[in-house]
């Protein structure tokens, strides 16, 4: 493993962003893995709509790690596109969309991230590797890098049977999960 890959599993709970933030797409052909930006100088960025602060960002990566942490690449990626989506149809901060009562099932019991979202000790590669890759989401989803998918739903069919799911257009299966929009 190289230093930079090891200094950039070593600051999974520091999130991210920089001019870099544009490279985040995998290379399918060569199955290579994204590099990740370098740590930010600064603490809040002014956006037109919202300050953007680490809690933010730190709501959006738990967010994602709990809907879709198992889930490939392009799952996570698209539960990142759900929040995006519906931020921009309801115009209102991406962190408050990920709080709205009964929108997300990791957010249904708790008010905060909880405490073990955080540094820790004895974490397996896999889950490093996936907080990691939902702070960098994050950090793209707030900067306002990357393409994002319109996709305003997704549920997954061995744990829940929505009724609106008849609704949903552009149905797409990443991993365990079942995408789509409903206009």
């Amino acid at each position: 493993m190289t230093t930079r890959r090891t200094a950039a599993l070593a600051l999974t709970t520091v999130p991210m962003i920089s001019s870099a933030v544009k490279i985040i797409e995998i290379d399918k052909e060569s199955k290579t893995e994204p590099r990740q930006p370098e740590p930010a100088p600064s603490r809040a960025i002014q956006t037109d709509s919202e300050m953007i602060s680490e809690e933010a960002v730190r709501i959006l990566s738990y967010t994602i790690y709990a809907e879709a942490r198992g889930e490939p690449y392009e799952g996570q990626k698209a539960v990142a596109s759900v929040i995006h989506t519906r931020s921009q149809q309801l115009h209102i901060p991406m962190a408050e969309v990920c709080r709205q009562e009964k929108q997300f099932s990791c957010w249904n019991s708790i008010s905060e991230v909880p405490s073990f979202y955080g540094p820790g000790k004895g974490l397996k590669h896999a889950d490093v590797k996936a907080r990691n890759t939902c702070y960098t989401l994050a950090w793209l989803l707030v900067s306002g890098y990357g393409k994002w998918d319109y996709l305003t739903h997704f549920y997954n069919p061995a744990k829940a049977n929505p009724s609106w799911r008849r609704d949903m257009q552009g149905v797409k299966t990443i991993g365990n999960h079942v995408f789509g929009y409903i206009r």
